[in-house]
């Protein structure tokens, strides 16, 4: 996503903890108000110069992008069960955890209903779905490697299943899969990466 992140310009390396409360500050307006925040309310809200947030983030875009990349990335890791069932299970159960934590669910309820008005929400949302494809991806090389699938080129399939069941709970605010439906919707997932 352009230079987001990549630091202030003229070999000055940037400090972490600007960086940290840059995106704090970010995530927590983005949170309470969507896209429509500014430059300045970061700056102002993170205690640091509107230089400060330029320098990082070229532009809105990529600022929203970075934090909504931040967000779920270190909470997205899937246990090796041993079977593609129990990761896909395991799988169902890390998007729920993540998706259900209250920032990211902002975030990404922000995202669908921006996604088909303008660039942002949809850019957002490409970065959240672009995660949980890594995720998937990683379960059905396991899965290939123990003999279970043959083709695990069909994360994209199974990681769009996955989502669309989260996507639509988070947009009509239906609690998301628990329980025996949480299982029955892992089965479906097996069953797309197995046919």
């Amino acid at each position: 996503m352009g230079t987001a992140g990549n630091g202030a310009r003229g070999g000055r390396r940037p400090d972490p903890a600007v960086d940290e409360a840059i995106r704090a500050a970010a995530l927590e307006l983005l949170v309470e108000r969507g896209f429509g925040l500014t430059f300045d309310e970061v700056a102002a809200r993170a205690g640091v110069g509107r230089t400060s947030v330029f320098r990082r983030y070229p532009t809105k875009r990529d600022l929203v992008a970075a934090v909504a990349g931040q967000v779920g990335a270190d909470r997205m890791e899937v246990p090796d069960t041993g079977s593609l069932e129990g990761d896909l299970t395991a799988a169902v159960g890390v998007v729920q955890g993540v998706f259900g934590g209250t920032p990211l669910q902002a975030l990404a309820r922000h995202a669908l209903s921006d996604a088909l008005r303008d660039g942002e929400g949809a850019a957002v949302l490409r970065s959240l779905l672009e995660q949980r494809t890594t995720l998937v991806r990683e379960v059905l090389a396991r899965a290939a490697a123990r003999g279970e699938v043959s083709d695990p080129d069909r994360a994209p399939l199974v990681a769009d299943l996955l989502s669309g069941a989260v996507l639509v709970r988070l947009a009509t605010g239906t609690p998301f899969p628990e329980g025996g439906e949480a299982d029955r919707l892992a089965r479906a997932l097996v069953a797309a990466a197995r046919d």
